[in-house]
């Protein structure tokens, strides 16, 4: 039993490298860790902002009692340092020239850390006022804020903006909605004249990096080549997930095709706000667990690293995604579990390295016939075969519905979730799913659907139907649900 365990565990890590060669990414991170309660609370956290001359974090309570105005205003800036040892400080608000009645943010600290930069014009206290301002200042005394005029943000439809200003204080990326913009909030781009002090106007970063979805809470970094944004436009494990582009050339239009961070960083939740600090802390924030965000902390971490954490999973170490089978009978247990959930980890790689090495044609099905499972439930639910993302002839009658709906409820979006069974680890299974609700996208897209009214989510293998324990549970369980909302 021994040799055989060794055996799997060699061959897994092995296909382990592959598959992360096949689904290269640039830029890896180390598993997140929520905030404790010391920052986050039972409110709204949000805008993360870490500045690494002082130990400080800047971040956002929405929804908080002891907020300028309570409750029902608008947000403030809280801050807390963090200590020799690790740990946080209490958070506090007590930033009598930064917070008022409106919605406050830092959305920039410049290189030495006693210039803030903040959302909203600060000209009236009554009104809130689209722009951004910055505040002179040292040991958390700041001077009364600034207005900074750039040429456009005035424009600025809907209630929905940020700005990112980066630490030279010459570039502001900002997300919002104008006349211009290709759906609801896109990026753009401002720069300052070093000589006259004046900022351009907005420049559209292009239809790369913005989509007919929202890209918002924008992230630059030090050499101004790569941009981290959130997303909900661009395929995803969730609605919004954190997204990285690479700028090509000396223009702002010019964008490499957006990478989604992955499953480490993305949840089948709302992902969104990642800023990073020179010492290599990473902050974003998420509802993965909760319907409120909370702060989470990651750092970068090389490629090695990210293949050594995947091992531990592969091998059934600390956070590996195999989910044990339930219910066996005493002839399926010949093998223990430890043993059983490397095989089908190991299989699983087999599969997908197969899949990818053959442009998608996966004609490898670990068993299963190539025929849909009987339906017995959701009209609009469409099935797949194992380790396969290809649409099946029988699914087309229930995508028929689908359209018909749509085309007879024109103020109908619709919702596209993948699901997985449990064959193979949670990386996989996620990636698995999005692919899935991709295929269900595309055809929607190809008859004639516009992409602002599908929304897409992977949910991996957290949500069977029915148990994994059987050829026929999981049959049911790798599916796509397609449900409709106004």
């Amino acid at each position: 039993m021994q040799s055989m365990k060794q055996f799997l565990i060699y061959c897994a890590f092995v296909l382990l490298i592959t598959h992360q060669t096949v689904w290269s990414q640039s830029v890896y991170f180390d598993e997140p860790v929520v905030l404790n309660d010391t920052i986050n609370s039972s409110a709204e956290e949000s805008y993360p902002m870490y500045s690494s001359s002082d130990s400080t974090l800047y971040f956002v309570r929405s929804l908080h009692a002891q907020n300028i105005g309570g409750v029902r205003s608008g947000q403030d800036i809280w801050y807390t340092k963090q200590q020799p040892s690790g740990e946080w400080a209490e958070p506090v608000n007590n930033l009598e020239t930064l917070n008022n009645r409106n919605n406050n943010a830092v959305v920039g600290i410049s290189q030495t850390g006693n210039t803030l930069y903040l959302l909203n014009s600060y000209q009236s206290e009554k009104k809130e006022f689209p722009g951004i301002a910055f505040s002179f200042g040292i040991d958390q005394s700041w001077r009364q804020p600034n207005d900074i005029n750039i040429p456009g943000l005035e424009e600025k439809m809907g209630n929905f903006y940020g700005i990112y200003v980066a630490p030279t204080e010459d570039i502001a990326v900002a997300s919002l909605q104008i006349e211009s913009s290709k759906g609801m909030e896109d990026l753009y781009v401002s720069e300052k004249d070093l000589q006259t002090g004046e900022w351009s106007e907005l420049i559209h970063l292009g239809e790369m990096i913005n989509t007919e979805g929202y890209e918002i809470s924008p992230f630059l970094s030090e050499d101004k080549k790569t941009l981290f944004f959130a997303s909900n436009g661009h395929p995803g494990y969730g609605n919004t997930d954190i997204f990285v582009s690479y700028r090509q050339d000396t223009s702002w239009t010019n964008w490499t095709k957006p990478e989604n961070l992955g499953d480490g960083i993305n949840s089948a939740g709302f992902d969104a706000y990642l800023s990073m600090a020179s010492n290599g802390k990473v902050f974003f924030v998420s509802n993965r667990y909760g319907s409120s965000t909370d702060i989470y902390q990651s750092r970068i971490i090389s490629r090695e690293e990210r293949e050594q954490q995947m091992a531990s999973r592969v091998i059934g170490g600390p956070g590996t995604g195999v989910v044990p089978e339930q219910n066996r009978n005493d002839e399926e247990s010949e093998l223990d579990e430890e043993t059983r959930a490397l095989l089908e980890e190991t299989q699983a790689l087999l599969d997908e390295f197969k899949r990818a090495n053959n442009d998608g044609d996966d004609t490898y099905d670990s068993g299963s016939n190539t025929t849909e499972p009987e339906k017995t439930f959701d009209e609009n639910t469409v099935y797949f075969n194992l380790n396969s993302s290809e649409l099946l002839p029988a699914s087309y009658s229930d995508l028929k519905e689908s359209m018909d709906m749509l085309q007879e409820n024109p103020n109908l979006y619709v919702e596209v979730v993948g699901h997985a069974d449990d064959s193979g680890g949670k990386d996989y299974n996620l990636k698995l799913s999005i692919e899935r609700a991709q295929s269900v996208k595309k055809f929607l897209l190809n008859q004639g659907v516009e992409e602002r009214r599908i929304i897409t989510y992977g949910k991996g293998s957290t949500q069977p139907i029915t148990n994994n324990s059987s050829p026929d549970g999981r049959k049911q369980n790798r599916r796509v649900v397609i449900g409709f909302g106004q």
